[in-house]
């Protein structure tokens, strides 16, 4: 999240008073980057599939008894989880290496419940980086079956025209794609022609 241009954004609009949820935050370590430039931990939520991996995470920092962020566990595609406490809530959504894991259809279900945990008014922010393609597509995945959709920016911002319409919603994309020479060698676990790693933020208006 540090190396995006919005981030001061970001990091000035929490110290403001703004709540953040990291979203698939695996250790929470962007959690932990934000509570090092001076974010109070209260306003800070993370939630990822594995329990386990919130529990690592605090071995990992050392700090279970010291940081006051919210972790919860939970499956986004389950309405009845525990991210409905925070329902409307959220002023950022920050999800890398995160929708690029399924098919549109999933990301569309994806899409239309973060716009559920965003606070609904203008300036509500979801945020991240992910795997793209400069053709988009479903493209098969390696093993388990089915298939994930890689997104170029058209792709991704006609998929938040989409949720802006089934949501009575409106959005602005901004997208950047491209490989710097340590991400090309990167990319290469992919597996597929085309990929390229693509920096997005998307403003409710």
């Amino acid at each position: 999240m540090s190396s995006t241009p919005h981030y001061p954004e970001v990091v000035e609009r929490l110290k403001d008073g703004q709540k953040l949820l990291d979203l698939g935050c695996c250790f929470g370590q962007e959690i932990r980057q934000l509570v090092s430039e001076g974010v109070p931990s209260s306003r800070l939520y993370g939630s990822d599939l594995r329990l386990d991996f919130i529990k690592l995470g605090y071995s990992l920092f050392l700090d279970k008894d010291t940081i006051n962020a919210s972790f919860i566990a939970a499956d986004i595609f389950d309405p009845d989880s525990d991210l409905k406490q925070i329902d409307g809530q959220i002023d950022i959504v920050h999800a890398s290496s995160f929708f690029h894991l399924f098919s549109w259809t999933q990301q569309l279900q994806m899409a239309k419940r973060v716009a559920k945990i965003l606070r609904p008014r203008a300036g509500s922010l979801v945020m991240g980086r992910q795997g793209a393609n400069v053709k988009p597509g479903e493209y098969a995945r390696k093993s388990g079956g089915g298939s994930r959709y890689r997104h170029n920016g058209a792709s991704w911002e006609e998929m938040w025209k989409q949720v802006g319409e089934e949501t009575g919603t409106s959005w602005v994309v901004e997208t950047e794609m491209g490989l710097n020479p340590r991400e090309v060698e990167e990319v290469k676990r992919f597996g597929e022609d085309g990929v390229q790693w693509m920096k997005y933020l998307v403003r409710r208006e």
